[in-house]
């Protein structure tokens, strides 16, 4: 079954790619998407054969084309990693309607987890057709990524989430507030060497309003009704600030690679130089981004505007403030609305 995608506005593949992997030794096998290397010192090099089967695949083409897919047509194999420095792009041939390539994997080239995903493009220009794709590169499905590691996983915590803490903004720690800041009620440092950014409160405020801000009683007072509208203030504006940060680091690095790699493999490479804080953050968001887009696909589409809109970066700075505004926990209507009511009642 085809879908026309809201975002990509030509016809998909409504299904994932089915893709197969499977090492050409018989010791070693993926195990739900996942082989583990690093317990393994005997093998040097691994080789695992790739296949695809791809249905309907010609309604992905006007049916002029229909009967000449593969010249139009190319299955891709990224193997891509943070870590490593190397990455590959292998192309599938097509037998039968069943796709296949191989690949050596070799332990000095790669370096902690290792992902693998069939991309399917059109990989020649065409004259437009209504909902058909017809730019080179347009990405027509997606197969399900599988997991290689060549070093044992670091065993992560619970929830990486921003570092909030009280600090005298006279400190020489926060020494670039010293001069004209020293009152300010909060700061985000974003330039914390690759971590999550720091959400530093000013300990030396007014101590009625750092009582408040510390206060951690859940009734419908008065006074946590005053907290949870400052906590919202504040949460908006540290949460717009970032996702512009995010937003506009993935923009430029799309615009870097855009001239030096062909369409699919530049927004990949754009996004695995991306910081992993802040992948996580465009990723969870996606879909608030794009709010009219399937969430499954908000991610890649936002992705593929970035690179085909020079100007969707400046069209998002727009918005940024209103994402923030309904992407918290309770938007800001609902907490300014609960807090209207309960003042009004009280009066």
């Amino acid at each position: 079954m085809i879908s026309k995608d809201i975002f990509f506005q030509h016809k998909t593949l409504n299904d994932k790619i089915d893709l197969v992997l499977n090492p050409i030794d018989k010791d070693l096998n993926f195990n739900n998407n996942i082989l583990n290397l690093y317990d393994n010192n005997e093998k040097q090099k691994v080789e695992i054969k790739a296949s695809a089967k791809i249905n309907n695949i010609k309604e992905l083409l006007p049916k002029e084309f229909e009967n000449d897919v593969n010249k139009f047509v190319e299955l891709t194999l990224l193997l891509k990693s943070i870590k490593s420095i190397y990455r590959k792009s292998l192309t599938f041939y097509n037998e039968n309607n069943i796709f296949k390539t191989s690949f050596v994997l070799d332990k000095l080239d790669w370096r902690g987890e290792l992902s693998i995903n069939a991309m399917l493009v059109l990989k020649k220009k065409i004259n437009p057709i209504k909902q058909y794709a017809s730019a080179k590169g347009s990405q027509l499905g997606w197969s399900q990524t599988y997991k290689v590691y060549f070093d044992e996983p670091e065993e992560k915590s619970s929830g990486e989430g921003i570092d909030v803490k009280w600090e005298s903004f006279k400190s020489s720690k926060l020494y670039w507030l010293n001069k004209n800041y020293q009152k300010d009620v909060y700061t985000l440092d974003v330039k914390n060497s690759g971590k999550p950014p720091k959400l530093y409160l000013n300990d030396d405020i007014d101590n009625h309003l750092k009582t408040l801000l510390k206060l951690e009683t859940k009734s419908s007072g008065m006074k946590n009704i005053i907290r949870d509208l400052m906590y919202q203030n504040i949460s908006s504006t540290v949460f717009a600030q970032l996702l512009t940060d995010c937003l506009n680091d993935l923009d430029k690095l799309i615009k870097e690679e855009k001239n030096s790699s062909e369409k699919s493999i530049a927004i990949e490479n754009a996004w695995d130089e991306l910081k992993p804080w802040k992948q996580n953050m465009v990723k969870n968001y996606a879909d608030r981004i794009i709010p009219d887009c399937r969430k499954k696909d908000a991610l890649e589409n936002l992705k593929e505007k970035l690179y085909e809109n020079e100007n969707y970066i400046n069209e998002l700075a727009k918005l940024t403030l209103n994402i923030a505004q309904n992407s918290l926990t309770e938007t800001t209507e609902k907490i300014y609305t609960k807090a209207a009511i309960r003042l009004t009642e009280k009066k």
